[in-house]
């Protein structure tokens, strides 16, 4: 698709939160909430010239590789919220996209993303095909204290939860979702510790795809203020989750 007369580098949508994205205290689900950086991040590339079918014309698509969220308050039911997203850096295989949420100008969370343009044929990272020379970047507008980051994966888990992956897993690129990874980690936890919005800051990396029927391995390490996951298909990580708590 060409670029949208009305594009612009650093891309604000408005969203009406509805009760089915939240959760029993009528706060925002983390995952809906990993949701609508995905959505705002799709209109913006379209916008751009660089979305999902313009770079199918060279059997490419983006996947995220790594996000932070940090959370100081989640939105609530009936709210109006505002999404604004921008690129930090945009080179080759690689883009750095940030986010935040904003209510009537407040701030509530922001989120660091690293996204790379994957071959959907050779199932392997590319180099994008597509001028991007259009879009400004942003290398000083932070939008978290810490940035998205490489986790660690070398901690024994104390607990191992086993799953197989759904078909309501998927998603267009057919394999598992991000938010999906993000669901399956937050089902293990005390429930009371989302219910008292007790998570103040989300790491993930995603390292390798997972498709229909895979068995996989929710290994879990849970501290005072830290709860560490490992998603293992085969003896390999598929996923790493890092939830900072209050």
């Amino acid at each position: 698709m060409p670029i949208a007369e009305d594009f612009k580098s650093i891309y604000t949508k408005n969203w009406e939160i509805y009760f089915s994205q939240c959760d029993p205290t009528g706060k925002m689900k983390l995952s809906e909430m990993a949701n609508l950086f995905q959505l705002t991040a799709s209109e913006h590339a379209i916008k751009g010239g660089l979305g999902f079918f313009d770079l199918q014309e060279f059997n490419q698509s983006w996947v995220m590789n790594r996000l932070r969220i940090e959370i100081d308050e989640l939105p609530s039911w009936t709210d109006f919220v505002d999404v604004k997203t921008w690129i930090e850096v945009l080179k080759g295989a690689k883009s750095i996209r940030d986010f935040t949420i904003e209510k009537n100008g407040k701030k509530l969370i922001g989120a660091s993303s690293l996204w790379a343009v994957f071959n959907t044929e050779k199932r392997r990272p590319d180099i994008l095909q597509i001028d991007s020379s259009h879009i400004e970047r942003f290398p000083d507008l932070k939008p978290t204290e810490v940035e998205n980051s490489i986790l660690n994966i070398d901690f024994e888990p104390t607990e191992v939860i086993q799953y197989k992956v759904q078909f309501s897993d998927l998603d267009i690129v057919k394999h598992a979702n991000n938010t999906k990874y993000l669901d399956w980690c937050l089902n293990t936890i005390d429930p009371e510790i989302i219910l008292k919005h007790r998570i103040k800051a989300i790491d993930m990396n995603f390292l390798k795809e997972l498709s229909l029927h895979d068995k996989i391995e929710i290994q879990k390490l849970e501290t005072k203020n830290l709860i560490q996951f490992k998603v293992v298909n085969q003896e390999k990580v598929n996923f790493v989750c890092r939830l900072e708590l209050r």
